[in-house]
C-alpha cells in the first residue's frame, strides 16, 4: 500500500463501535479496552475515541445534557482502564480541543485522550474530525481503528480508497457522524492519508502503530 513512515507523531482514533458494543446502550468493551493498552507505543501518540453506545445512543434522541454525560461517563471508563494499565493518558474534552494544547499534553509526557462531544448548542464534535485536523495540522497520518477490516465493496476489502465512487454500507442504526463513507470523505476533503482498520483483532493497533500495512489505506490524488 506504500504507507509513509517517518511521521513524528501517532494519530490512533479508537472507534466506539470498537470500544463498546453499539447494540447495547452504555457498554463498554471493557476487556477490548484493556488488550488494546497493551499494544499501544505510546511515543508522540494521540488517542482519541468515539461514542459509540454512549454518545452516539444520546445524541441520536437529541438529548444535550444527557450527551455530554454520557460522553464524560465514557472517557472517565476508558481513561481509567488506560492508567490503569501504564499508559499516561490526559482526558481531553472535545469541546476544548485545540492543536497547540494537544501538543503540550505530548511534550509533558502524556497521552492526549481527546474525545468526541457536544456543544452547548448541541452541534457533534466529531473524534473523526478531529484525528482528520490533527492529521492535517502535524503532516500525519490518521489511523482508524474500527470493527470492521477495512473498507468493504462487493465483499472485498479494499486496499486502496481514492474517491466515493462505490457504495458503503453502515450498519448501525444510531451512529450520528456517518460511518466509514464519512471517514472516506473526511480523508479526502483534508487531502491526507488515513487507515481504516480492525482493531478488534488482537496484535493490529501494535502493527498500524509500527507502519505494517493492514486495512484500507485512504488517501487523495494529490498526495502531500
Amino acid at each position: 500500500m506504500g504507507l509513509k513512515m517517518g511521521h513524528t507523531y501517532s494519530i490512533l482514533k479508537l472507534g466506539g463501535s470498537l470500544i463498546t458494543d453499539k447494540s447495547k446502550p452504555y457498554y463498554l468493551r471493557e476487556n477490548v479496552v484493556r488488550r488494546i493498552a497493551k499494544e499501544l507505543i505510546t511515543d508522540n501518540l494521540i488517542l482519541i475515541h468515539g461514542g459509540g453506545s454512549f454518545g452516539h445512543y444520546e445524541a441520536s434522541k437529541g438529548n444535550i445534557i444527557k450527551t455530554s454525560l454520557a460522553m464524560q461517563k465514557l472517557n472517565l471508563l476508558v481513561s481509567s482502564i488506560l492508567y490503569e494499565e501504564g499508559i499516561k493518558i490526559f482526558p481531553f474534552p472535545g469541546r476544548f480541543f485545540s492543536i497547540q494544547k494537544t501538543l503540550e499534553y505530548v511534550k509533558s509526557g502524556y497521552v492526549p485522550l481527546i474525545y468526541g462531544d457536544i456543544d452547548e448548542n448541541g452541534n457533534i464534535i466529531s473524534g473523526d474530525d478531529i484525528a482528520v485536523i490533527l492529521a492535517k495540522e502535524l503532516k500525519s497520518m490518521a489511523l482508524f481503528a474500527t470493527d470492521v477490516d477495512g473498507v468493504i465493496n462487493n465483499n472485498m476489502i479494499l486496499d486502496e480508497v481514492n474517491s466515493l465512487n462505490f457504495e458503503v454500507f453502515n450498519s448501525n442504526s444510531y451512529d450520528v457522524t456517518g460511518g466509514i463513507k464519512s471517514k472516506i470523505k473526511k480523508i479526502l476533503e483534508k487531502c491526507i492519508e488515513g487507515i481504516i482498520f480492525n482493531g478488534l483483532k488482537e496484535g493490529n493497533i501494535n502493527k498500524v502503530l509500527k507502519g505494517e500495512q493492514i486495512g484500507t489505506l485512504v488517501r487523495c490524488k494529490n498526495d502531500f
